[in-house]
């Protein structure tokens, strides 16, 4: 019993020495631990950094970021509020960051050292002036894969815009469709013009397949198939009452009155009334800087109008007019009538350019058998290529001219396309007693085709 009891007692120091060795060990580790966390932020405390940073304003939408933080750290990380970030060790990069939009933008520096401590410091800058960012999208037409949807989403201020494709140029269409009959990939360029200097944008558009109702070749055309006035894509609207050259004596408007678009037909009107100093008003409409091509067909099925000093014409100038003036330019005159008794039948084909600084022109007439153009419509139309002009009366040709002599090479350029129903001038002179008015020139389409760049 009594070894018993002394057995049991060894046991019980035993197991207190044990509890003792185990607590001393606890405790010194917890004196290691508050030992390392305490000196560490003694360290902290004795190094020390602070976050900080400078900014300046480069211009208006461009601002310089310099990092004037001091101490001991690591890495930098910084966050320029416009989405932009970057995380660096570089002490002495500097940014120069752009914010095309007005706004306030919150801007931070934070910064890390090696066992963890943080410092951040924030600043706002504040943009006051919308600057000039070219971007657009594009969105293919779910219900025909040949045309996609261009939507302009340049930010910034700007004074015009024009979209450019194939031989397309597009004014001011904020949201354009644009057509691309062949399958391939295309360029789309976006120019945005601001204090007579521009920036552009261009983006690849892939089209999967041949739109299957394309007729070969056309690569340009209106068929008139809404209402309303000209398509702004396509036409310009030209007003005015100079004489336009020829002592014509019509005020050109931009009026449905004058030019509208109708169950499929657009209808330039001459009228009796006084505008501008004139007697009478008209429509004229071009293509200039919209459309323009080199070599090719280019063809309209048109009722012309009659009388008297009624002169419609369907014809083309040279896309260089404006630097080199016309006849230099070159003038293609698809279709001409000057209109009055024994003329209402008769059409006329013309080309006109520059011979060593004069004028030169040569030009053929194709006359109906029986009945005037007022009657009905017919298809007027030219064939273009390197070697010659060919002119059309539905399909009979009746004219053809020899392109290939040098003092012809204004034939050699891109022309635009003009329609225009102009009341008197040099070549059918002034309506008369038999004259009535309102005229109307009729023009079912016009299409473009090309075989020969």
């Amino acid at each position: 019993m009594l070894n018993t009891m002394k057995l049991k007692e060894v046991t019980i120091q035993n197991d207190m020495k044990e509890l003792g060795i185990r607590a001393s060990k606890y405790i010194g580790f917890l004196f290691i631990f508050f030992l390392f966390t305490f000196l560490g932020c003694d360290k902290n405390e004795e190094v020390g950094f602070t976050a900080n940073f400078t900014y300046e304003y480069i211009d208006d939408n461009h601002v310089l970021y310099e990092n004037t933080s001091e101490g001991e750290y690591y890495s930098m990380i910084w966050d320029f509020g416009n989405g932009n970030a970057d995380t660096t060790t570089d002490k002495k990069k500097s940014y120069e960051v752009y914010y095309p939009e007005v706004g306030d933008y919150d801007v931070s520096l934070k910064l890390m050292n090696y066992t963890g401590g943080k410092e951040t410091s924030s600043q706002t800058i504040s943009i006051t002036n919308n600057d000039l960012v070219v971007q657009f999208t594009v969105e293919p037409n779910s219900d025909n894969p040949n045309y996609v949807i261009l939507t302009n989403t340049t930010l910034g201020e700007y004074d015009s815009f024009k979209w450019i494709y194939l031989d397309q140029k597009v004014e001011n269409e904020t949201e354009h469709e644009a057509y691309f009959p062949l399958a391939g990939n295309y360029e789309i360029e976006l120019e945005v013009f601001k204090n007579n200097s521009f920036n552009s944008s261009v983006q690849l558009v892939n089209i999967a397949q041949d739109d299957p109702n394309n007729e070969p070749g056309l690569i340009w055309w209106d068929e008139f198939e809404y209402t309303g006035l000209p398509d702004a894509s396509k036409w310009n609207m030209e007003t005015g009452g100079s004489g336009w050259g020829n002592n014509e004596l019509q005020y050109y408007t931009n009026s449905e009155n004058n030019a509208m678009v109708d169950n499929g037909i657009l209808t330039i009107t001459a009228r009796e009334e006084s505008m501008g100093g004139r007697d009478y008003t008209s429509a004229r409409i071009t293509t200039q800087n919209k459309f323009d091509f080199k070599y090719g067909k280019i063809e309209a099925r048109i009722k012309l109008p009659y009388g008297q000093g009624i002169w419609p014409a369907f014809w083309m100038l040279g896309a260089n007019i404006g630097s080199v003036g016309w006849p230099a330019c070159g003038e293609t005159d698809i279709m001409e009538m000057v209109g009055g008794t024994g003329r209402d039948n008769t059409v006329h084909a013309t080309l006109h350019w520059d011979n060593n600084g004069d004028h030169a022109d040569y030009g053929q007439s194709y006359s109906l058998p029986s009945g005037i153009f007022a009657d009905d419509y017919h298809i007027f139309s030219v064939e273009w290529n390197s070697q010659e002009i060919k002119a059309f009366m539905d399909d009979t040709q009746y004219y053809v001219a020899d392109i290939t002599p040098s003092q012809l090479s204004e034939f050699h350029n891109n022309f635009f396309i003009i329609l225009n129903l102009a009341v008197g001038g040099n070549w059918p002179g002034p309506p008369d007693a038999n004259t009535s008015f309102p005229q109307t020139y009729e023009i079912d389409y016009v299409r473009v085709y090309q075989f020969e760049k």
